[in-house]
């Protein structure tokens, strides 16, 4: 699935974007203490020249907060991971889930109870076996390392809007996570 990873400080991307042309894959940007984007790209070379190499002029879609940081000069490095084009999302979707960069959206357990429900759904179902809520509760603060507040994580457990039950089955009366599905022995 990943064939190669590159880091490069940003500034240094137009002397390497030609050797990306027609690779697809993700690319993260960060700081020494912070991820702060995660992307996908089917063409790194066209992503970066027609957006965040042009910042403000560019024309297509980027992270505005990402360009601001770009313009502010951050010492950011930029991780680009190589990825086949049908397998990006997926890489992606599962990069976000683990890094809860600060700017993406949706997806981010950072901003959204329903990114961390989908992340104990796919925990439980991934685990085929029953889950406490406290047992789930500690394990994803572990797993984003603290980045997520356990105040979050119990809002996700408690399920008010029932959405948990899209990503596992659930026992509230006793604080129960279970698989949905079970596996073919």
């Amino acid at each position: 699935m990943m064939e190669k990873e590159r880091e490069i400080k940003f500034e240094e991307v137009p002397n390497i974007i030609e050797s990306l042309k027609g690779v697809s894959g993700i690319y993260i940007f960060h700081t020494k203490r912070h991820v702060w984007y995660v992307g996908k790209a089917d063409c790194f070379w066209n992503r970066f020249t027609s957006g965040y190499l042009k910042g403000r002029s560019a024309k297509s879609h980027v992270s505005e907060g990402l360009k601001q940081r770009i313009e502010l000069g951050l010492d950011l490095s930029v991780v680009f991971i190589l990825v086949e084009k049908e397998l990006t999302e997926d890489v992606e979707t599962k990069a976000i889930g683990k890094a809860c960069p600060w700017l993406n959206k949706g997806l981010n357990p950072r901003n959204s109870i329903r990114g961390i429900q989908r992340q104990i759904g796919k925990i439980v179902e991934d685990s085929q076996r029953e889950w406490s809520y406290a047992e789930m509760k500690k394990h994803l603060f572990y797993y984003w390392r603290g980045q997520i507040a356990t105040k979050r994580i119990e809002e996700a457990l408690a399920n008010k809007n029932r959405n948990l039950s899209k990503y596992c089955g659930t026992v509230p009366s006793r604080e129960i996570l279970k698989p949905k599905k079970k596996l073919a022995v």
